[in-house]
């Protein structure tokens, strides 16, 4: 995408879409891994996340996370998260944000389990919740974690912990950098359907 394409609203809301779908499976593509923003408090925290998931059909955006973790008492407090991509070698900027909810031990959460990697289960797999104080460095990793020498049947631990973080995405916003000059726009959705798109000043 260059600054002198002429495209439509439209032409970029999808072209959006289908920058955040290539990020899913592509581990090296600048999109995989995003900034989720929620509020603690009177604190908004950021965290980065790996996206595992998108639906571009019902405006939907995946990923997973130990449901033990701070943000998942914060997201289920607000039902509220903000998203921030951002991909140097297309100068594109994309920011969403929606109402969110958080799957765990349900037949959702399972199907997601189930497609998780072995080696991606170790996250799940430690006895002490994430955040919690330690008098070390050492958070007590036995050698079979460590060498991710662990069965699948004795990997399904982790499941206990595992949850799937969903946002309806209800707001996005598109920002294209060039330096003959930037573009931007916003969307808005009302049941996955836009019902507002416009030009704003960058």
């Amino acid at each position: 995408m260059s600054v002198s394409d002429n495209l439509t609203l439209e032409q970029i809301e999808s072209n959006c879409w289908q920058m955040l779908l290539k990020g899913v499976d592509d581990r090296n593509n600048l999109m995989h891994q995003a900034v989720v923003s929620n509020v603690e408090g009177n604190t908004s925290i950021m965290r980065t996340v790996i996206l595992r998931r998108v639906d571009s059909q019902t405006k939907k955006l995946y990923f997973h996370t130990d449901y033990r973790s701070l943000k998942v008492a914060a997201i289920k407090n607000t039902g509220i998260l903000s998203w921030l991509f951002y991909d140097q070698t297309q100068r594109t900027q994309i920011r969403l944000s929606g109402s969110t909810i958080v799957h765990h031990q349900d037949e959702y959460c399972r199907t997601h389990w189930d497609k998780t990697p072995h080696h991606s289960r170790r996250s799940y797999m430690f006895h002490t919740a994430p955040s919690t104080p330690l008098t070390s460095e050492d958070y007590g990793m036995s050698d079979k974690l460590i060498t991710f020498n662990y069965t699948l049947e004795e990997s399904e631990i982790g499941f206990n912990h595992f949850a799937v973080v969903e946002t309806s995405v209800d707001w996005l916003e598109w920002y294209f950098t060039h330096h003959t000059g930037n573009k931007r726009a916003e969307f808005n959705f009302q049941n996955a359907q836009i019902t507002k798109a416009s030009w704003l000043m960058p």
